[in-house]
């Protein structure tokens, strides 16, 4: 269709413009403008929309209720032609006009079914269509195309191009009207169209389906509306609105009084209505509203409706076969149907019906939509039944209506089965397919005796072999007989043994005696890689780099993305191969973890300046996907920088009480910006390891060089490190050399101390990364030193102080979850630690001892429990509530001080919030008795408490819930082995030979941590 701009000829313009009438005529012609901007895009929108068969236009058009179906001589003939009372019915319907009693014309009489349409397209101003003379209508005449084009250009209201030429054969008074038509997509443009014949439906079909659409959207609400909400089942509601929606977005929700009800909603195709089906229940006498939303701001009216519903009831009751012949056989079935006011089969059980078999014993029992009555019709007593001769009454009746059927069935011979059909096939709750391993879907299946009756799944009378095969074969889809419901009827159970990598629908073929059915069951094969790539991979390959983990992305055959918990389970972890050159690598990807659903590169082999690479590759049969990725492998990583991330004190006092320690923390980066806990070995099998660098054509070795030096007159001030497996530095120039296999150690930390006792003095710490040729013993720099110094004070000096403050508390002595023990403050992991710190007046922090507090007090002891313990304060929690805590301690002057601090306690059960743990633990001297051990796991609750011990984590596992899972254990050889030990402490009582397992801790909040346990 043409999307040229349009004009529009309104109603209300007139030719004649009254003095003072500037304004109105100014403001008709803006509505104009916008009117016909509005019909050119709709007409463009049309053009370009989805192209429908003139018959799916026709069928829409009679859903519209523009046509029928039959009744008025229309019909759905599309060769046909059309007469002018048609044409006048379907655009009075069509332009929404009101019929009008009376005639205009001599050839319509006023009682004539056409005569209220042709008066609505002849009266309305301007007039539509008028008759062929004075005072005739021709009613039943032919409707040219030529007439067609003007009827629909003046409903459309369309300017008449007066000045275009038509191709084709036209009268002259109609060529404006044909080539508006034309221009407009509403007639075909074709030069031998010859428009003075008469038009086909087909035609008519055409021009009235474009036309609506535009009417359509000319008269659309600007914000939408429910127009009406009503039952139309005993679990359905039918929902109107006034315009169409962006189904997408809009919800629709269903309400009895203030009480949601969960629904299934289905949109109509014109997005203009939906259907509503109840998920549980079924609608009762009750009021109900509908409502609309989830739009966008100002985009609805009126967002509700309201309505009743009715209790359903019986209306009918009716045998399904109209044969009047039953089987002779113990266990004969007549089925039955009953209607309620929605001729829906009714949803009440058998229980609500009785059945009446003088001088039989019967049951009633419900299958699907069916009342089933099974009748022993052989009977025995009072004397054998007599095929041809024995009647067999039945009353059906429904209890609270008393609605009834009844019928006399003659006794035939006994069974046996002519006809199996199956019924429509029934998935998993909310599947249209299957997909998963184990998936199911029943086909009900029916078997019908000689008279069309069912016959019962165990009626040894009439039953035979019931054999299934699925078409095309594939061993992962099964299909049997038997009955899975219980209902004694037979159904066909297909059954997913393996998910399945190629989608198809699947042909169950059923085959009993000389009868079969056939069913489709649609197989999905989702969650399945059939393509894989590589994901973004951030880092550097390095030589001699180990544990490097790549990315990769797979997608099943609908192009859906994996999840990492199915990029991993059984099915694709076989799929997806690995392979590769210059590197070493796992044969799969990794299972578990931090890094799951990762390429394991286990320790880069290729040389730095050269390239690694990595391949992808899936080849089952029907799919052949490959994808490689190369990698620029960097230099071997060395120390390039020191970074301090731990400052210490600048100053220190100890009054002579207690030890007093300031920690310092230097790290160790390489050039790749990252922290570096080892030079990696040349050759990690060697009895004695290589971590030299080749540099400049020579070989180099690494260390951090860390000394200590101390003023003149210092006493009492030293250096140490954090880590018990290394010494403390000595003073310059000998120093302590961290060489390149414990670095690490060294990224532990250290600490100033001072002895208890009088301090003086200044004491400077002092690193540096330094290298020497190998074979020479003579070390130099590689980085300017990095140093920190802390500096002795008296107590003289004015310092300010300030105590720790405290995020919320939990309520523990309330909670009745701990031990006595576990409530004491100055012990509990609950508590917290109030120490007292100091900073003197250029803001510079001062390291002071912790055991200065005298005591600790709460304002409310319901709230707070206080305790004060080797000079230190604890606070536990009590009960929920707010309290004030107050601290009374020592300056270093011994002057009393107090501070204050607001503290929360709060009931919230403690979860664990986060957990930390190491990536990989390697060691081929050291095994642990705990899992956790190997993990070095420290979970923190939401209260940020560290429980980071073994002996805590046990003892709180009431709160904690930490659970613990060995996954892919592997011996020396490679063979799976299983671990044997506690999952709830984490005791390993034995390794049976693993050298390789993932370690895998869980909380009872679901946040968990992975390490990888390599003992070689």
């Amino acid at each position: 269709m043409s999307n040229k701009s349009l004009q529009i000829k309104l109603n209300s313009q007139t030719s004649n413009v009254n003095r003072g009438g500037e304004k109105k005529v100014m403001k008709k012609s803006l509505s104009v403008l916008v009117a016909t901007a509005m019909v050119s895009s709709m007409f463009a929108s049309v053009a370009f929309a989805a192209e429908l068969t003139t018959q799916e236009k026709l069928d829409a058009l009679i859903a519209a209720g523009i046509f029928d179906k039959d009744g008025t001589g229309q019909g759905s003939e599309l060769e046909a032609n059309m007469s002018r009372e048609q044409l006048a019915k379907i655009v009075a319907l069509l332009k929404k006009l009101e019929v009008q009693s009376g005639t205009s014309y001599t050839d319509v009489a006023a009682d004539r079914w056409s005569a209220g349409f042709i008066q609505a397209v002849s009266k309305v101003k301007p007039m539509i269509m008028d008759g062929v003379a004075d005072g005739v209508f021709d009613p039943s005449g032919d409707v040219t195309l030529e007439q067609l084009a003007t009827v629909a250009v003046r409903a459309l209201g369309l300017t008449v191009k007066t000045d275009a030429e038509v191709k084709g054969d036209v009268s002259d008074w109609a060529k404006g009207y044909v080539a508006t038509a034309v221009a407009n997509g509403l007639l075909p443009d074709a030069a031998n169209t010859d428009f003075t014949k008469p038009a086909i439906r087909a035609q008519l079909v055409e021009a009235t389906y474009a036309a609506k659409e535009v009417l359509d959207e000319l008269v659309k609400p600007a914000k939408v509306s429910v127009k009406e909400a009503k039952a139309v089942g005993v679990q359905k509601v039918e929902v109107t609105l006034d315009r169409d929606v962006d189904t997408s977005k809009a919800k629709l929700t269903l309400k009895r009084g203030s009480t949601e009800l969960a629904t299934d909603v289905k949109w109509a195709d014109d997005k203009k209505s939906a259907v509503l089906t109840l998920k549980d229940g079924k609608l009762i006498e009750a009021n109900y509203s509908v409502t609309i939303s989830n739009l966008g701001e100002g985009e609805i009216d009126k967002a509700t409706a309201e309505f009743s519903a009715q209790k359903e009831v019986v209306k009918s009751i009716d045998f399904v076969n109209s044969n009047d012949t039953i089987a002779q056989s113990k266990k004969a079935r007549v089925q039955i149907v009953a209607k309620n006011q929605y001729d829906e089969a009714v949803s009440l059980s058998a229980g609500s019906f009785t059945a009446n078999t003088p001088g039989f014993t019967s049951n009633l029992t419900k299958d699907g939509d069916y009342l089933v009555l099974t009748i022993d019709t052989l009977r025995t007593s009072p004397n054998e039944t007599i095929p041809g001769q024995t009647i067999i009454p039945v009353y059906i009746t429904e209890n609270e209506s008393r609605v009834m059927t009844s019928k006399n069935f003659k006794l035939g011979t006994k069974p046996f089965v002519t006809k199996i059909e199956l019924q429509d096939v029934k998935y998993g709750s909310g599947k249209t397919s299957l997909s998963s391993k184990g998936d199911t879907a029943i086909i009900p299946l029916t078997q019908y005796d000689q008279f069309g009756n069912p016959v019962a799944y165990d009626d040894t009378d009439a039953i035979v072999n019931i054999y299934t095969n699925v078409n095309p074969y594939n061993e992962d889809i099964k299909a049997e007989y038997g009955d899975y419901d219980n209902n004694n009827f037979g159904e066909i159970r297909v059954s997913l043994q393996e998910r399945i990598d190629k989608s198809g629908d699947y042909t169950v073929n059923v085959y009993a005696g000389g009868s079969s059915a056939t069913a489709t069951v649609k197989v999905s094969s989702a969650k399945v890689a059939n393509k894989v790539e590589f994901g973004d991979y951030n880092d550097v390959l390095a030589e001699r780099d180990t544990d490097k983990y790549i990315p990769v992305i797979a997608y099943d055959e609908q192009g859906n993305k994996l999840s990492l918990d199915d990029l991993v389970d059984s099915v694709n972890l076989d799929r997806i191969r690995i392979g590769g050159s210059g590197v070493a690598y796992a044969p799969k990807l990794v299972k578990s973890g931090e890094h799951k659903g990762k390429i394991h590169v286990t320790r880069v082999n290729a040389t730095e300046h050269s390239v690694a690479v990595l391949t992808l590759s899936i080849t089952e049969p029907g799919v052949n996907d490959y994808k490689t990725k190369q990698f620029q492998i960097g230099k071997v990583r060395y120390p390039d920088r020191l970074k301090v991330t731990g400052e210490p004190a600048k100053k220190i006092f100890n009054d002579g009480t207690a030890a007093v320690t300031s920690d310092v923390t230097v790290k160790v980066y390489d050039q790749y910006e990252q922290e570096l806990k080892e030079i990696k070995p040349v050759d990690p099998t060697a009895s004695t390891l290589d971590r030299s660098v080749r540099e400049n054509n020579k070989t180099v070795e690494y260390a951090v060089y860390v000394y200590t030096q101390a003023d003149v007159g210092t006493s009492n001030l030293s250096v140490t490190a954090r880590s018990t497996n290394a010494s403390a530095p000595t003073f310059a120039p000998s120093g302590t050399y961290y060489t390149a296999d414990v670095l690490s150690t060294f990224n532990d930390g250290h600490k100033f101390n001072s002895a208890a006792g009088a301090v003086t003095g200044k004491m400077l710490y002092g690193a540096k990364i330094v290298k020497r040729e190998v074979g020479t013993t003579d070390w130099v720099d590689a980085t300017s030193p990095t140093t920190r110094s802390i500096q002795a004070i008296t107590d003289s000096a004015e310092l300010m102080y300030s105590i720790t403050s405290v995020s919320s508390l939990f309520a523990a002595q309330d909670s009745k979850l701990l031990t006595d023990a576990q409530k004491d403050p100055a012990t509990s992991k609950l508590a917290k630690k109030i120490t007292v710190s100091a900073k003197d007046g250029a803001g510079d922090t001062v390291a002071i001892s912790t055991n200065r507090v005298m005591s600790v007090t709460g304002s409310t002891y319901d709230v707070v429990v206080t305790k004060e313990s080797g000079g230190n304060a604890f606070i536990l929690g009590n009960k929920k509530g707010n309290a004030t805590v107050t601290v009374n301690f020592r300056d270093i002057k011994g002057i009393a001080k107090s501070a204050t601090l607001n503290v929360e306690v709060k009931d919230d059960a403690v979860s664990v919030a986060s957990m930390s743990a190491n990536t990989n633990f390697k060691s081929s001297t050291v095994t642990h008795t705990f899992l956790r051990d190997y993990m070095a796991l420290k979970p923190k609750d939401n209260y940020g408490n560290e429980y980071g011990s073994q002996t805590d984590i046990t003892a709180y596992d009431n709160l904690l819930g930490v659970r613990y899972i060995v996954e892919d254990a592997v011996n020396a050889a490679g063979n799976a082995v299983a671990v044997i030990y506690n999952s709830t402490t984490g005791e390993v009582t034995n390794l049976n030979g693993a050298v390789q397992f993932t370690v895998k801790a869980t909380a009872g909040s679901g946040v968990s941590k992975s390490t990888h346990v390599d003992l070689r």
